[in-house]
């Protein structure tokens, strides 16, 4: 840019605030005048205030006219661009705060524009050493709860379909086209499927079938389609039931479904069908009752979870719904619930009797059953194929020892294997399903044992099977559903409330970040093109800015940092995740091989093994984050195990599940959201912000105290503290761990600590204050760039404890 170009955009008065801010910063610190000395430079970089008096001038800077007009040195955008990106460079704990002293010299000066644009440009492009804390962390991938959290003998209807809405928000799809030509046409039994409705030989007159009821309420529907079933469609593989008294067995939650398909050789268990034997759920409503679509679509969605959860290997499962002659039939899977366009019995009965009859003929694979798994005399079993080896079979134990009581989410189901003549259980296969923009877990341990990570499983043998884009092949797909929430909208209101209030304390203006001089949104780095989506559907991932409020970051003098949300108005964990171009998310369902089995953390035999597995835990996290490089961002009690070390050295504890897993110096996955459990997530990325080794290290002091709380039961008392941790939104659930966290109000919580545990209260406030040192007279939840400061101490704790037992 020209003199002439920098004159007609002068920056006039645009940097008076900031010089006044500048020199009574200055005259704070005691430093009189400008900072010429070494006394007064010493001053100055060890004061806290200079990185966000830094931070401001960088805000005020790319709102001038001239940041707009001046090229990048750093690529082809304007300098505005740059003053963004460097924002977070100076979060570094190596960036040497002299380099701005001549910035600040032409401010306080009042220099001419050009020397003060000048030293801009060489300071944003000096090159900064990468912090230990890698940049990439900064684009961290949002967090979207499911309803797993919720437990169904301790939650309310209420919370659970509160929660059921923020799982399936964004996910779901209304009048799919396609659908009825792809699960009811050309089958096997299709020409069966002819023959019976030529015999039904429906008889429509003035609009209305006949032998359909003439008021279809759910008690005289039954009673009609009792003997149309009886008629003609027994001798299939299942029949529909009705359970008009008694909830389902195999849950909780008193939930029942109006009508169910499930095979011939279900039973009743105690008067009661079970949630394992459904294939297929239906819902009766006499009529369509406007404003109620969302309550009918939870409770549906409700039948759906319990399904799964029972059937936690399942890939999919149908589903209907019958308003009085009005019929809708749906598909749940694990990128969420989409529907066929609705269609009039009365208009169309040939249509009805076939879907019904298919329904009753389908086999598993059609009715969403893991056909990977298969069954002999011995028992179920996966074939698997090692390198170099022979394929032979390796048979699963009935019950899953981990999995997820959710629908939208990853789909983890876990299970004790064994070799047929072996008399122990050696290995785990795990079931899941990923995003295909997430790094297979099988890759990142093979990566880890490359790196001689201690403390993580073995990998055996990993494959992908089957992704949700060849399931929804050949279907239309149209923009996706988006439901208001109260809490969701309250979380909004709160998040921007806080954006704003750093925003005034600072004394700057956020709407720069995400418009232009000319009002337009800018587009980032990180707007991706989607690859072609599979023939007539539609699979990607949302766009996400790359772009982080800087300041909303702070730096402590001692090496400490915490990072803001992406963009401070958008609240990443509930944001809807569909896309108005009708993409969804892919997921990958992979089949994972890993030894050993070992037990879950809450198995433990002694207190002693108990202490001895956290510590090791502690050890295997960070081996994972300083030898490995990799993150593991998902830390519950399910992901901890024991283990029965076979020789001196070997980890009594292990660290399990890297489906979320992220190496330190890799970019953003891409992937739409990463799903957590509640209880055990961190205050910071409750709150929305990045993930680091620290929330992993808070999650597992939430894990040692659940363990600790629900005692050999494994149950919450009605009164525990406990379970407010999973009740409410994300920012209420942020600010009860972090008033629970504090010093005094902990003591209620080691009240909590049954008897066998009393002797752990001393190591559980060890911990505390590790994690929750108090600064500035407030509880800090932020990261220290020396993980050792963290690491070590924990080790040390546990192993005092240890050594009184």
């Amino acid at each position: 840019m020209s003199d002439a170009d920098i004159h007609e955009n002068a920056i006039g008065e645009g940097l008076n605030a900031f010089r006044h801010t500048l020199k009574s910063t200055f005259e704070r610190i005691g430093i009189h005048g400008y900072p010429s000395s070494q006394e007064n430079i010493a001053l100055f970089e060890a004061s806290s205030d200079v990185r966000n008096l830094l931070i401001r001038l960088f805000f005020i800077l790319q709102a001038l006219p001239a940041a707009e007009h001046l090229r990048s040195k750093t690529g082809r955008e304007s300098l505005r661009s740059d003053l963004l990106s460097f924002a977070s460079t100076v979060l570094s704990s190596d960036f040497d705060l002299k380099s701005v002293l001549p910035l600040f010299q032409h401010i306080f000066d009042q220099a001419p524009d050009q020397k003060i644009w000048d030293a801009v440009i060489a300071l944003v492009t000096l090159k900064a050493t990468p912090p230990i804390l890698s940049s990439a962390l900064l684009l961290d991938t949002p967090l979207k709860s499911t309803s797993s959290s919720q437990r169904a003998n301790e939650q309310t209807h209420d919370d659970i379909d509160e929660r059921i809405l923020q799982e399936i928000n964004g996910c779901v799809y209304k009048d799919t086209g396609g659908f009825y030509e792809k699960y009811f046409e050309g089958k096997e039994w299709s020409a069966e499927a002819g023959r019976i409705t030529e015999r039904v030989n429906p008889q429509v007159r003035n609009g209305r079938w006949t032998e359909y009821p003439a008021v279809p309420s759910q008690s005289t529907f039954l009673e009609w389609f009792r003997q149309f079933q009886t008629n003609f469609l027994c001798g299939g593989r299942g029949m529909f039931y009705e359970s008009p008294d008694l909830p389902l067995a195999g849950s909780d939650c008193k939930r029942k479904p109006d009508l169910f398909l499930a095979p011939l050789s279900a039973s009743k268990h105690n008067d009661k069908y079970d949630w394992a034997d459904i294939r297929v759920i239906g819902e009766l409503k006499q009529s369509e009752i406007r404003g109620k679509y969302t309550e009918e679509l939870l409770n549906f969605s409700g039948h759906a979870r319990e399904v799964f959860a029972a059937q936690p290997t399942r890939r999919f499962l149908h589903g209907f719904i019958i308003r009085g002659s009005s019929m809708e039939l749906w598909v749940f899977d694990r990128s969420g619930p989409y529907g066929s366009e609705k269609f009039n019995i009365h208009e169309d009965p040939r249509r009805f009797i076939k879907i019904m009859f298919g329904y009753t003929r389908m086999g598993g694979g059609e009715l969403g059953v893991n056909t990977y798994i298969q069954e002999d005399e011995n028992g179920n079993y996966i074939v698997l194929q090692e390198e170099g080896k022979e394929k032979e079979r390796l048979y699963l134990e009935d019950k899953p020892i981990a999995f997820q009581r959710a629908i939208v989410c990853r789909g983890t189901a876990c299970y004790r294997a064994k070799k047929r003549e072996s008399e122990r259980w050696e290995y785990v296969v795990k079931f899941a399903w990923r995003s295909d923009k997430r790094r297979a877990e099988g890759e990142l341990l093979k990566l880890a044992k490359e790196r001689n990570v201690w403390g993580v499983a073995k990998l055996i043998s990993h494959r992908d099977l089957e992704t949700i884009a060849d399931m929804r092949r050949e279907l239309e797909f149209r923009k996706p559903q988006k439901f208001r929430s109260a809490r969701r909208d309250s979380i909004n209101q709160s998040r921007s409330r806080q954006s704003s209030t750093l925003a005034a304390g600072l004394g700057i203006s956020l709407t720069p970040l995400s418009t232009s001089s000319s009002g337009q949104k800018r587009k980032t780095a990180e707007d991706r093109v989607m690859a072609p989506p599979p023939k007539r559907s539609k699979s990607g991932s949302r766009r996400r800015s790359s772009a982080t409020d800087p300041a909303a970051a702070q730096v402590d003098g001692a090496g400490l940092s915490t990072y803001a949300d992406e963009n401070p108005n958008v609240n990443s964990i509930t944001a809807p995740e569909g896309r108005d171009d009708g993409s969804f998310e892919n997921r990958i369902l992979s089949c994972l091989v890993i030894s050993p089995p070992g037990r879950l953390l809450r198995e433990f035999t002694s207190v002693q093994e108990f202490l001895e597995a956290c510590r090791d835990f502690v050890r295997a996290h960070r081996s994972l984050y300083k030898d490995g490089k990799i993150l593991h961002r998902d830390i519950s009690e399910k992901n901890i195990i024991i283990t029965d070390a076979q020789q001196e050295g070997d980890p009594k504890g292990m660290l399990i599940d890297l489906d979320l897993g992220k190496e330190l110096d890799g970019g953003p996955t891409g992937a739409r959201h990463r799903t957590g459990t509640m209880e055990f997530m961190a205050i910071e990325v409750l709150e929305g912000k990045p993930h680091t080794y620290r929330h992993d290290l808070e999650s597992f002091f939430y894990v040692f105290l659940w363990v600790i709380i629900q005692g050999r039961d494994r149950t919450l008392l009605k009164t525990s503290r406990l379970r407010r941790w999973y009740t409410g939104s994300y920012d209420q659930i942020a600010d009860i761990k972090r008033g629970h966290m504090d010093k005094n109000a902990f003591r209620g919580i080691l009240i909590e600590f049954p008897q066998e545990f009393g002797g752990l209260t001393e190591l559980a406030e060890d911990l505390r204050g590790l994690l929750f040192p108090i600064r500035d007279d407030a509880l800090f939840t932020g990261t220290y760039r020396d993980a050792e400061r963290l690491y070590q101490p924990m080790i040390e704790a546990f192993e005092r404890a240890i050594a009184r037992y």
